[in-house]
């Protein structure tokens, strides 16, 4: 695991140790500390540090240097995993506004061929409603219409006629 991993995963002490092996060699301690640690024979918990050690002029300023150092390196790392991570938020924010603009282009180009094509029947049920109408108003319908209601009412009269008279009107108009 990489130490930016262990900073945004909230794990300090791993951080640390982590730090603390990555330190150059002129603020490694590891001497220092070993020669500072208690060791007893009766392996008891915890440990313990002489403060003689520890408390040399030359073991503080490097402690110093080093906990300057080891902050540095947190910030550092923050830092330039924070803009890791941002940067690949950008990223992927891009592709997402890309993919979308493609979408929606796909579906304006949809809509806007579904209402030519709605614009154009339109239009044509518009002519074919004008036709029907000019064909309906037209001198030459209605003199057919006028025949209609002649024809109509001769049928009418004609049906009206019993067979006896119409055979009379047949055989008198024969003489």
């Amino acid at each position: 695991m990489q130490a930016a991993d262990l900073w945004w995963a909230g794990r300090d002490e791993t951080l640390s140790a982590k730090l603390d092996k990555m330190a150059p060699p002129c603020f490694r301690m590891d001497d220092v500390l070993n020669e500072a640690m208690v060791k007893t024979s009766a392996n008891r918990d915890g440990v313990a540090w002489r403060t003689d050690v520890l408390n040399r002029d030359e073991v503080a300023e490097c402690m110093v240097y080093f906990s300057q150092w080891k902050v540095s390196m947190e910030a550092s790392i923050a830092a330039t995993e924070s803009t890791v991570r941002a940067q690949s938020s950008v990223d992927n924010l891009r592709k997402t506004l890309v993919d979308f603009r493609g979408a929606i282009k796909n579906d304006l180009t949809s809509m806007k061929a579904a209402s030519e094509r709605v614009q154009a029947e339109v239009v044509q049920m518009r002519d074919k409603y004008k036709q029907a109408q000019d064909m309906l108003t037209s001198p030459e319908f209605l003199k057919a219409i006028e025949n209609a209601e002649r024809m109509a009412s001769a049928l009418a009269s004609i049906q009206a006629l019993t067979e006896t008279k119409v055979s009379v009107a047949v055989f008198a108009g024969g003489k």
